[in-house]
């Protein structure tokens, strides 16, 4: 008997195991008591309310989801640039200056972005109340990390012996600098840069459903009051932002721009850091003191954490990320393997879309309807919201793949399923989970916002400490899970380097 040989294909397929557990336990708590409610709210997708009153309220609520979402995003993209910069070791090769400054910066940036926006949102809406300052700062704060992240990647990929040659000719620094960073960074900009507005959008619609404002609000308003037929006009409301923002970006071409548009762009971009360097420290430094001031008595709290078995709520946290990890690489070639013909992939990608488009918190509170609040539940809903993702890009990269073998295949008799997975796929197999490895990352962070909403994990007990001003008890949970992030970063990044 011939023994499974682990390669990329095989371990694409392999994490299909974990749905044994999910689907027994989601099984033992299934009932049908919101069955009725599913069916309408099913229903209600192709018949939204429509009339003069709620376009006027989606008009203004997809105007505070813009606000947010794209003063955000710049924000975000400048600072993330300049992090970029500060965080790369060719600032310090050619100014000669010493790297434990890169190392430190570094760790800043590793925690700012292991832990969610989400969480950072709450804990600030805590102390500074409800505001839109706090959705822009909550999705700052990790979004500049994540950015600096990338541009500090592409940046060591710069050949060292060019700043050595330009160290022997005495070169200006400053504008070799720039000379050296500009066309990666441009480059990192085009690629990822505009693709993080519409990571943005979403994020400002999840913190939305906490209360912040913008389209979440009315998304989960409408869905407390089991308004199905307004629920679906916000959540349409919000694809087409997100499918139009997307039209917009894809016909930039920062590329081409001329010298007087290019000088434009940088003056703007300069008055932009320095108001939003202004609104930082206004922020922080003439919000209400006095509820400031409870933080000083952050050490002074009696924690109960311990009583509510906090090592069972984490081993329950990484259970949900392994399991929901699981979901979100193998459901997508498990799917195209049985159904791969045209009717098949038209129901992945409308499927795909929608579960992309649905906040993963409602999609967990629909669920809800007919099932228990379990790890189960939680790892599905998550699982199969980043399955949607994993899914585009697959079939985006094997729409691109050269089919030749495939079809050589197919003429010499092999089945088309054989065919598909020895002739397409297979080629696909390695970068496609080099990308998963780096979308588990997003999934361990999102672990949070299901634990808020699914009631597991250490999210929930988040919501309870933050709830009773437990300080003590936060800065356990945000330690907890901003390890977890970056041990699976680390893990990650072996696994990314071994796919390489």
């Amino acid at each position: 008997m011939n023994k499974l040989k682990l390669n990329p294909t095989s371990i694409s397929f392999l994490p299909v195991i974990v749905c044994i557990p999910l689907a027994y336990e989601l099984l033992n708590n299934f009932h049908i008591g919101g069955i009725e409610l599913f069916k309408e709210f099913i229903i209600s997708s192709i018949n939204p309310k429509i009339n003069n009153e709620i376009i006027i309220i989606l008009i203004e609520r997809l105007n505070e989801t813009i606000f947010i979402a794209f003063f955000s995003w710049l924000v975000s993209i400048i600072f993330g640039v300049v992090f970029g910069i500060l965080s790369s070791d060719i600032l310090y090769e050619i100014f000669i200056l010493p790297k434990f400054l890169k190392k430190f910066l570094k760790f800043l940036l590793t925690i700012s972005r292991s832990i969610h926006e989400i969480i950072w949102g709450i804990i600030l809406m805590q102390i500074y109340g409800i505001n839109f300052s706090v959705g822009i700062i909550a999705i700052c704060i990790p979004f500049i990390a994540i950015n600096a992240k990338v541009i500090s990647e592409q940046l060591e990929n710069i050949n060292i012996a060019t700043i050595e040659s330009i160290k022997q000719i005495n070169g200006i620094k400053f504008s070799s600098l720039i000379t050296l960073v500009w066309s990666p960074i441009i480059e990192t900009l085009k690629n990822f840069g505009l693709y993080r507005l519409e990571c943005s959008i979403r994020s400002t619609a999840v913190l939305g459903l906490f209360g912040i404002g913008g389209i979440g609000t009315s998304i989960f308003l409408s869905f407390q009051t089991l308004n199905f037929r307004e629920l679906w006009t916000y959540l349409w409301g919000l694809a087409f932002l997100i499918i139009i923002s997307n039209e917009l970006l894809k016909r930039i071409n920062i590329l081409n721009f001329s010298k007087n548009v290019l000088i434009f762009y940088l003056i703007a971009i300069f008055s932009i850091s320095l108001f939003s360097l202004s609104f930082f420290v206004y922020f922080i430094f003439n919000k209400n003191t006095i509820t400031f001031n409870s933080i000083n008595n952050i050490f002074n709290s009696n924690s109960i954490l311990f009583s509510y078995d906090y090592l069972k709520l984490l081993f329950d946290t990484i259970v949900l990320s392994l399991f929901s990890t699981g979901i979100a690489i193998s459901f997508p070639p498990i799917y195209l393997l049985i159904f791969n013909n045209k009717t098949g992939i038209i129901i992945l990608k409308s499927t795909s879309f929608l579960f992309r488009l649905i906040p993963a918190p409602i999609i967990i509170l629909i669920l809800l309807m007919f099932n228990n609040p379990t790890i189960s539940l939680a790892a599905t809903t998550l699982g199969f919201h980043n399955a949607a993702v994993t899914s585009k890009l697959l079939l985006e990269n094997l729409h691109n793949q050269d089919k030749k073998e495939y079809i050589a295949m197919k003429s010499i008799g092999v089945s088309k399923r054989s065919s598909w997975l020895y002739g397409i796929f297979v080629k696909q197999a390695r970068s496609y989970l080099a990308y998963c490895a780096y979308r588990s990352d997003i999934i361990i962070r999102e672990t949070a916002i299901l634990g808020i909403i699914g009631s597991v994990g250490l999210g929930w007990q988040l919501q309870e400490s933050l709830s009773s001003f437990a300080w003590e008890e936060v800065l356990i949970i945000l330690f907890s899970y901003s390890s977890i992030a970056i041990l699976g970063e680390l893990i990650n990044g072996k696994i990314k380097s071994n796919l390489a």
